[in-house]
Order: C-alpha cells, then structure tokens, then sequence
C-alpha cells in the first residue's frame, strides 16, 4: 500500500466566489459570453433541423468550441458552494491531479476518446474533494483513498453503466485500466474492493453529492456556458432564465412484492397495520417468524419505495370524460390497449435550464421523492431550495406540462418568482360550453372576450408590474360573426360540473364556476351595436388586464402571453428539452435504479444530471472541431460554421 500527501487547494484550482450572493462567479476572459442566440424568425425556420446542424448557424459556435480555442483554457475550474468545510490535508492511498490534455489531440483523436475521458481532460475535479470529505469523521485510523477518486469511480460506473466487479475489472484491465487509473489518480497495484466503493457510497449523503452537481453548475455559468439570463432571442439581458419542468419516475432496484408496501411494515411487529387487509385483500399478518424484522413482503433493502399506477395522462381526477364508476371503468382496465402503467419506486424532478444558443438544456436537480408523491407537490419547494442553492439566479420564465397547471403553482411564478407562466392550462368542463365561457368573459385558453362573444386581441405584456392587457380594437365594427356563438336552446343542459352531488371533490381556488342550470343566456335583442366601445375616438375599445389572476378571480388560465400565439408556441415548443433530459437518464439506464434505497437512487440520478452536464461541453468541442477541420467550399466558411 502507497499513500500519498494531499494539501490543501490552492487558488489556481478554483474559481473565486463571488463578493457577494447576489452575484454569480465570472471568467471574464472566457469566449463563451459572445455566444449569442439566432433571431425568432431564424429559430422559428429551424425548427425541424436537427440540433447538431443549428449550432453551426450559431455565430461564434465554432470558433469558440473548437479544441484549438478550448485547450488554452484548460482546465475548466469549478467553485465550491457556501457552507463546505475546507479540505484538512492528509496522507491518502490515492491521489486525484489534473492532468493536462495532449497537446496534438486532433479531430479524429477526439473522435477516437471516450467522452468520460474527454470530460477528465476539460475539467479539474478537484474542489470536489472538500465536498465528499465531509463523510470523514476524523483522521483516525489507516489512510483511506481520496474521496474524489472514489467519487469518479462512481460517475464512471454510471457512464459506463458498471456494477461494482465490472467497474474494478476494467481498473484492472492491462488495456484500460491504465488509463482510467492514471486520470483518477488511483495506484494500479492498490486498487480498492468492492466494499470499499459501496462504503463510499452509502457514506456519502445525497446532500453531498447534490453539491458537486452545484459546483459544476457554478463553474459552467462562470464561463458563459450554462446561461444565468435569458437566452430567448429579442429578451431582454437582465431577463432571468427559462426553467423547463418536469418529472421522470425511477423504478427501485428491488422488485414490488406488494403494492400495499409502506412505512407501518418496517415498524414492530405489534405497530404493523396492514393496508392490504384493510382494503379487503389477504395480505399479511406478520405472525411468522420470517416476519420478525418487517413483513415478508416488504424490499428491505428499498423500504422507501412506494407503488403508484401512472395513467399516463395530465386529465385531472374531476374531468367528465372519465368513465362512471362500475361501468367502463372495468373495461378500459381490461383493456391491453388501455393507457397507463403500473411503477414501483421513486419520482425524480429536474429544473431544466434552456440554452437557446446552443439548443440544449442544463439540468438542475430538484426534489428526490416517493413514487406516490404527486409532481405538483414537489415544484413550489423544489423553487424554494433552488433559489437557496443559487440566491443570485434569477428565474424569467417556467415552462411546463398541463400537470403543474394548478393554482398555487401559478400565483408562487407570478407573484414570488416574477416570470412567465409558460405552462399548459388545464381543462375543465366549462371550457367546452360556450354560454359558460361567455358568462365568465374568457375563452377555453384563458382568452378574454366581451360580452357580445367577441375575442380581444393580446395588447403585449408589462414585465415591470407582471401584467398583460387586451384590447377588442372594436373588432365588432369588422367581424360580423362573434367569435363565441351561444346555440339556441329551449331547455337549459344537464350540469357539466364533474363536482356537482360529490361534496367530497373540491374544486381550485379561483376555478370555482357556476353550475350551467345557474347560467341564463345573453338577452334577447342584444347585440354587439349597443357596445359603449364602439367610439371611433377610442380605436382600442374594450380593455382587459391580466395579472395574478382573470376579472373574475380564475387562475387556472391566468397567462402572460397569448396562449397558441406563434410567440406562444416558439416558448412551449422548448419543453422539449424537459423530456430530452428524461430521454437521457433512460439511455444512463438510470429508469431503474443501479443501486439500492432512495438516498442510493437519488445520488445515482445527481451523477447522471451532472454528466448530462459536462457531457454537454464535451459535445460542442466535438461538434466544433469537426466542423473546423472540414474544408470550406465556395467561400460560405462564415454561413456553415457559426462565425
């Protein structure tokens, strides 16, 4: 066994943190801050080219990525969070140093690297080390090996989708391992066993781990590359960024052998309630001896892990298309085509940060939760601790799903984060009839319209005082249809409200409508020639304001911008990049846990955003370099390569 001395950090290894925590780390002399987006008419062209082709019509892309541009500033440093202790010296087995890149890496040498090991060669790691050092206690006892070498090894065994014996194998391997070895800073002829790794793991707290994800982040918004404002073309500099949500579910590494399982079946024997029996199935009575420590039929290993049927649909539990109970309900659960699927673990929620520059996203990781735990649930304290983790960000836009759609998730982005409802509303029965939509002066998309059925027409957005006005601009005098037309009825319709006679379905706040039996049609004879708007010294005519909330309090379709506007759908289209990262976990095969246990699980994912990350990086030098050596033709250089 060898051991090594490893000191203190110095200041050449990390960024400065900034002065204050209203501001964020800068590297002044990074070329990435010229990076800047195309326009909305080019972005909106562009739609359906691929995004390894849009960022050579990024001006600068190319120029700034290319391996000639990026070696000079190697290594990427990153900074450590407020709140780490610093790093005490010691004598290690191990010995995590930078090492610098070759100097004559080519485009087809880096065609030729893993990207793991491109990722070693563009950042220096080392300011993680206080940060997993924190699971040491004291300096008694033998040296242990350096924690981030550890650490390493564990992201390198989520890249490479490696157990434990695959994973000391390869460090092993006469052809590889020496490599792996040599970036890590292991000694090959003191390699550590396999206990050692699931030590360091279950030792280190997911709290921990989500830390170096955040000095990763620090580092990349340091640089220019991860965006701390807008990137949307035509926004504003001091515009926070856009955040794109959205949840993956994560199966747990044991499989369900009971989805009654819960927190009562890991507790004494004579605590235990049985939730299988108390929904009248057989259960179990944990009067066996295998019994003794928690039910037979609990995952000791995953105690945490819930069960929960996804119906794959974002339909709200009250919706009137819902099958009536004891009908087709049993049909569609029969039903091999019927949508929906059972899961068994955990729920894991990303705060996706858009990149319009460069047609990509930073993941921000986000609450780590039981499956059963409902999504909206998670976003309104996953802002709070994001906000907590980086106080200077600020936060312009939220995109999401119509399954964050809810109230107090719409009023928590308007009136504590100040930025943009970007989110799918949710519908409700109302919306399909329009005698309701009239009586309530808004459309099925939160769009006003006067009482004579015509649609105002979205009149722009005031970003100092969070409102947006509509205005009718008489549309009446050149429309002689309305927008909304009222059928002729004799008797009233049956109540659409999926809550009437079902005291036990509460409705939203601010979504409360009245029932149609209640409603009474426009009055005969009314029409739109008796509107006091129609003064030709007024040419703007009827005028709404939308704020937190519609004129009649509603919130669930309370948006800033036009909903299905084109505007609207260049910024919706983006949510994309939400399932994108999604998309990713599920090719890290992180769908299913690699290890056992919520905090295990957790940590397994933060190692994936964390590669998403740096694996962006290691792409654009891809891409770029590529793009640099390939011969230009017919002087469009300029066009095909970015600048």
């Amino acid at each position: 066994m060898s051991v090594q001395w490893i000191p203190d950090l110095s200041a050449d290894q990390l960024l400065a943190p900034p002065a204050t925590d209203s501001e964020l780390p800068l590297v002044l002399d990074s070329p990435f801050h010229r990076l800047v987006s195309l326009s909305r008419t080019e972005l909106a062209a562009t739609r359906d080219v691929p995004a390894v082709e849009r960022r050579l019509l990024v001006k600068h892309f190319v120029a700034s990525f290319q391996w000639s541009t990026i070696r000079p500033l190697l290594p990427l440093r990153l900074a450590i969070p407020p709140g780490v202790p610093p790093w005490q010296p010691r004598f290690c087995r191990s010995f995590y140093t930078w090492l610098p890149a070759e100097a004559n890496l080519s485009a087809t040498d880096l065609a030729g690297l893993d990207d793991f090991d491109l990722i070693l060669r563009l950042f220096d790691f080392s300011p993680w080390r206080p940060i997993l050092a924190q699971r040491f206690a004291s300096h008694l006892g033998p040296p242990p090996f350096d924690p981030l070498t550890l650490g390493l090894s564990q992201m390198l065994a989520v890249w490479r989708m490696w157990r434990w014996n695959t994973l000391l194998t390869e460090l092993h391997s006469q052809e590889r391992g020496q490599g792996y070895c040599q970036r890590l800073g292991f000694d090959p002829s003191d390699l550590p066993a396999e206990s050692t790794c699931r030590m360091a793991l279950s030792g280190t707290r997911d709290r921990w781990m989500l830390q170096c994800v955040d000095s990763l982040a620090w580092g990349l918004m340091a640089y220019g590359l991860m965006p701390s404002h807008s990137t949307f073309p035509d926004d504003p500099p001091d515009r926070g960024v856009s955040i794109a949500l959205d949840s993956q579910l994560v199966a747990a590494r044991s499989d369900m052998r009971c989805r009654y399982q819960n927190e009562w079946c890991f507790g004494p024997p004579p605590e235990r309630q049985c939730a299988a029996r108390q929904d009248g199935k057989e259960g179990c009575a944990c009067d066996t001896e295998a019994c003794q420590d928690h039910c037979r039929y609990g995952t000791a290993r995953d105690p945490e892990a819930t069960y929960v049927f996804y119906s794959g649909s974002n339909q709200p539990t009250t919706s009137p298309h819902r099958p009536v109970a004891g009908q087709d309900e049993k049909k569609e659960a029969a039903s091999p085509s019927a949508r929906g699927k059972h899961h068994f673990g955990y729920k894991s929620k990303a705060f996706n940060t858009l990149d319009d520059r460069l047609f990509t996203y930073w993941p921000l990781p986000g609450p780590f939760a039981t499956a059963d735990r409902n999504d909206h649930l998670q976003t309104i304290p996953g802002f709070e601790d994001l906000r907590r983790r980086f106080p200077a960000l600020r936060i312009g836009e939220v995109l999401a799903d119509a399954g964050e759609g809810y109230d107090d998730i719409l009023r928590y982005v308007h009136d504590e984060l100040h930025a943009l409802r970007t989110i799918v509303p949710r519908a409700h029965a109302s919306d399909e009839d329009p005698l309701a939509c009239l009586a309530r002066g808004y459309d099925a998309q939160g769009n006003p319209v006067c009482s004579y059925g015509y649609r105002l027409a979205f009149n722009g957005h005031d970003y100092q005082r969070g409102d947006s006005r509509w205005v009718c601009h008489q549309r009446c005098l050149h429309r002689s249809t309305p927008d909304l037309v009222v059928p002729a009825r004799s008797d009233p319709p049956p109540c659409a409200c999926p809550a009437q006679g079902r005291p036990d379905v509460a409705q939203d706040a601010g979504s409360a409508l009245p029932c149609a039996e209640t409603r009474t049609d426009p009055p005969s004879g009314s029409t739109a020639t008796q509107c006091p708007y129609r003064d030709p010294a007024h040419p703007l005519g009827y005028v709404v304001v939308v704020n937190t909330t519609l004129p009649d309090g509603n919130v669930r379709l309370a948006r800033d911008l036009k909903v299905g506007s084109p505007t609207w759908e260049l910024r919706i289209g983006r949510q994309s990049y939400a399932e994108s990262r999604n998309a990713q976990q599920a090719r890290l095969q992180l769908k299913r846990s690699p290890w056992y246990g919520q905090a295990n699980s957790a940590k397994a994912s933060l190692l994936g955003d964390a590669l998403m990350c740096a694996l962006n990086v290691a792409r654009f030098v891809r891409e770029a370099t590529q793009a640099a050596s390939r011969p230009a033709t017919k002087g469009a250089e300029a066009v095909a390569h970015g600048g």
